[in-house]
């Protein structure tokens, strides 16, 4: 009957243990919504170098493009932004667009055509 006890005990503890590691520990998802902003010329030869700025509301954010003519954007909330981009190899031109970032964990892209 000890035996009995005993092993039904232990067998209940290491499933309490189990449970309780498992529900501790669960999956963090990525929250941040990422933005991608090509930019490019007329021609479609990418722009490296350009200035991006992306607004909402009173908010604005500000990147550079990389050699390949992109800029990224992170940010924690979902979010609509104008997206506009000078270069100075550009001057009096610009480009401008929307950014859709509605979901979390996910990369939403868009191409700015300056003109």
């Amino acid at each position: 009957m000890k035996t009995s006890i005993l092993k039904t005990s232990a067998y209940v503890c290491v499933t309490l243990l189990l449970l309780a590691a498992f529900s501790t520990t669960s999956c963090k998802k990525d929250k941040t919504c990422r933005g991608k902003i090509t930019v490019i010329d007329t021609s479609g030869n990418k722009v490296a170098g350009a200035t991006v700025k992306a607004s909402y509301g009173q908010t604005e954010y500000s990147s550079t493009t990389d050699g390949s003519g992109v800029a990224s954007i992170d940010l924690k909330l979902p979010a609509i932004l104008n997206i506009e981009a000078i270069s100075t190899a550009f001057p009096g031109m610009v480009g401008k667009g929307i950014l859709r970032l509605d979901e979390p964990g996910k990369t939403a892209d868009v191409t700015v055509t300056i003109k």
